[in-house]
């Protein structure tokens, strides 16, 4: 069965050129995967940005790239081979861990079962490949030509399952499934850079040595933190009765603390100096539409080309004409949740108090200004659960996005309300231990969203800075550096199957944040 290869490179990080683990770089691994497949007819390297070095296969560029490009390509490029091909294998340049015995199955596999497309299911990504009939290469063209998407990883079955129905599929199904374990093998970042050294260094080489070690070594899987929250205001013009921060804030109702805009923006410098890429989080206790600069700090966050944002709010306090030109801005890098928490204005106002009505208009208003980005959201307990299927589905219609939050004691500092255990029958690590940072309103840094005192943290990001003085980008760098490897102990006490308090009595570990 002749085979021809397609390798995208269209939004390669450099990383992906740099030497990794003492070795080669991933694109030069990639490269020699694909020079070793069987039958090979032929190859073609699709790439954007800097150009890459000289390699064994043809180079197409373009500044950048849709689904519906690379598949129109890849049709040419079948085409134009002095022989007809049945296969065509497509990877990605930036996975260095391609497995050729996993692929060499998913090969017989599919010419066995004249299979469409194959891909291989269970294993973290980066390991197999996909492969595709040239014969359906049209037909998912005019699929991706109704909404053409940037490629990223995943793009070509998210596209054939636009019709799946009409593709003979077969699958390669992992004898472990990883799935949960939520990792990418690929030096698309720098955390993920971190994740195959260390993987690398201990013996991983392929899928075999991946299904063995991974499980057996979840030490290795903190790297650099990816979620990170941060406390913008420390007031709030709601005392929720599903909300720990009432006890925890003191009078939150009158409160009007804010973290600092100089300091908020150096962090932000420092945060992507540290890990790289991240998704910010404001605010994580408090209305952030009481912050007097917010439209700053939305800048601050997306002026850092590897971080993203969500903004969590009650929906009250935004005043008339502020969110329109952030909209102008920032149309597509702000994901908003509005916490509701009923159906009715009757149980809203038990659960929240006053505000019904400008909740419900703000969630309007941002729906017309985000359109796809708004996610309403409801923390499920004994007292909305009958509220629940109504408020799914009326907001569903709406905004096509609706948050089912898990309910949460919070160390003890709530009743329990919870309306039913959702937790998995074997506990792992904490996610939040494993890739979450919570930083408070003055620098402090919690554990994880469910210990509210500072003093349960590892310290502050403000330490060694004079009362009002900002900081740089190299101070927050060295100060996250220093409270993350701080915090390290405790997920080795979860991976060791300890659980310090209020850890044992907490079921929050098996949720994980964007």
């Amino acid at each position: 069965m002749r085979i021809a290869v397609l390798i995208y490179a269209g939004s390669l990080d450099d990383r992906a050129l740099q030497g990794l683990a003492g070795g080669p770089s991933a694109y030069e691994r990639v490269l020699e995967f694909a020079r070793a497949l069987p039958d090979l007819a032929g190859g073609l390297v699709l790439e954007a940005g800097p150009p890459l070095p000289e390699g064994a296969f043809p180079r197409l560029r373009r500044e950048s790239w849709t689904d519906l490009e690379v598949l129109e390509e890849a049709r040419r490029f079948c085409a134009g081979l002095p022989e007809p091909v049945e296969a065509l294998v497509l990877v990605r340049a930036d996975e260095p861990l391609l497995d050729a015995d996993l692929t060499r199955r998913m090969l017989a596999n599919y010419r066995r079962y004249r299979a469409e497309y194959c891909f291989a299911d269970g294993y973290p990504l980066g390991l197999a490949p996909e492969i595709v009939h040239p014969r359906i290469l049209p037909a998912l063209a005019a699929l991706a030509a109704a909404s053409p998407l940037p490629p990223k990883r995943g793009w070509l079955f998210t596209v054939l399952q636009r019709d799946i129905n009409s593709f003979d599929i077969e699958t390669e199904i992992s004898p472990r499934d990883l799935r949960d374990r939520r990792l990418t093998l690929a030096c698309d970042s720098k955390r993920n850079v971190l994740l195959l050294e260390r993987l690398m260094e201990a013996g991983v080489r392929g899928a075999d040595t991946a299904l063995e070690i991974i499980p057996a070594r979840s030490d290795l899987l903190r790297t650099l933190p990816a979620f990170v929250a941060v406390q913008v205001s420390g007031g709030c013009p709601q005392a929720c009765a599903l909300c720990p921060w009432p006890a925890a804030g003191g009078d939150i109702l009158s409160r009007r603390d804010f973290f600092p805009l100089p300091r908020f923006g150096a962090l932000m410098e420092g945060l992507e100096l540290f890990a790289g890429d991240a998704v910010v989080d404001l605010s994580l206790w408090g209305e952030p539409s009481l912050h007097p600069d917010f439209p700053a700090l939305v800048d601050a966050v997306l002026a850092r080309p590897g971080l993203s944002l969500i903004v969590e709010t009650s929906g009250l306090g935004w005043k008339a004409g502020l969110l329109e030109p952030l909209a102008a801005r920032h149309r597509d890098r702000i994901d908003w949740i509005v916490s509701l928490d009923a159906a009715t204005p009757e149980l809203y106002g038990k659960l929240r108090g006053e505000g019904w009505s400008a909740a419900q208009a703000c969630v309007e208003r941002l729906l017309a200004l985000w359109p796809g980005r708004v996610h309403p959201q409801l923390v499920r307990s004994r007292e909305n659960e009958e509220e629940l299927e109504t408020f799914f589905r009326g907001w569903k219609a709406k905004a096509g996005n609706v948050i089912i939050q898990k309910y949460s004691r919070f160390g003890g500092r709530l009743p329990e309300l919870k309306v039913a255990d959702l937790s998995p029958l074997e506990r792992r690590p904490c996610w939040h231990l494993l890739r979450d940072l919570d930083v408070l309103l003055d620098g402090s840094l919690v554990p994880c969203r469910e210990m509210l005192d500072p003093k349960e943290g590892p310290g502050s990001l403000f330490e060694g800075l004079g009362p009002g003085e900002a900081g740089d980008a190299s101070h927050y760098a060295a100060a996250l550096a220093r409270l993350w490897k701080a915090g390290e102990g405790r997920h080795l006490a979860h991976v060791a199957g300890q659980y310090p308090p209020p850890c044992g009595d907490c079921d929050e570990y098996h949720t994980f944040n964007a």
